[in-house]
């Protein structure tokens, strides 16, 4: 606040995703996991992503169908994302668990 880094972040993406040939696959567990939280449960996604882009990339193939859960994902980065600074602003518009590797510390 005031600024709003998460929409900084997914309209600095959006014109970087073809939305015509981009598609989420089993979008029915994103219903069915949006459910499962609004019961008050906990979900882990684990994956393995490939650019600093893909939080904000997920959350715009969300948005239309779970705006809830492409907003309110929390993520887990190393310290990079919050010291470098052309990463730090797109971080700061999502929740983020911060893991310092040990070498760092």
């Amino acid at each position: 606040e005031p600024f709003d880094y998460y929409m900084f972040g997914q309209n600095y993406i959006r014109p970087l995703v073809d939305f015509r040939s981009s598609y989420v696959g089993n979008v029915s567990l994103f219903f069915e996991m949006e459910e499962k939280l609004n019961q008050g449960h906990n979900i882990v996604l684990i994956s393995n992503h490939q650019t600093e882009a893909d939080p904000a990339i997920i959350a715009l193939l969300l948005e239309s169908t779970n705006p809830h859960v492409a907003e309110n994902l929390t993520y887990i980065a190393g310290d990079r994302v919050i010291t470098d600074p052309l990463c730090k602003p797109f971080s700061m518009g999502r929740n983020l668990i911060c893991v310092y590797c040990k070498k760092h510390m």
